[in-house]
């Protein structure tokens, strides 16, 4: 059985771009760190399977269920982070991230007659 599932996805970190200048630059070792978060409500899917039985104890049952979660991706490129050093580029960061679970349950029943 598949069936399709809405999920909100996040994702959070920091961006650190730290160095030297030049050797012979008057300007100190830096380091420069901001903030990444993002966060979207992804449409994905889910599979799965369970089953469940008879116990040798009379009206008790046993259960058991798979499943395999998929919410996509969540992409984004970030621009460097703000600085007041003039000579220094890049530090973009680019973000790419696969959200996927895997749920395992088990469960103990009593059938009432």
């Amino acid at each position: 059985m598949t069936q399709s599932r809405h999920g909100r996805v996040d994702l959070q970190g920091t961006s650190t771009v730290s160095g030297i200048v030049h050797a012979e630059a008057t300007i100190p070792p830096f380091s420069i760190t901001h903030v990444i978060g993002h966060s979207h409500v992804n449409t994905g899917w889910t599979v799965g399977y369970g089953t469940e039985g008879k116990l040798l104890i009379p009206g008790w049952t046993l259960k058991a269920e798979y499943l395999y979660v998929d919410l996509g991706t969540l992409d984004d490129n970030d621009p460097p982070p703000p600085t007041t050093i003039s000579v220094l580029g890049g530090g973009r960061t680019f973000t790419h991230t696969h959200f996927t679970d895997n749920i395992i349950r088990v469960g103990l029943n009593y059938q009432f007659h």
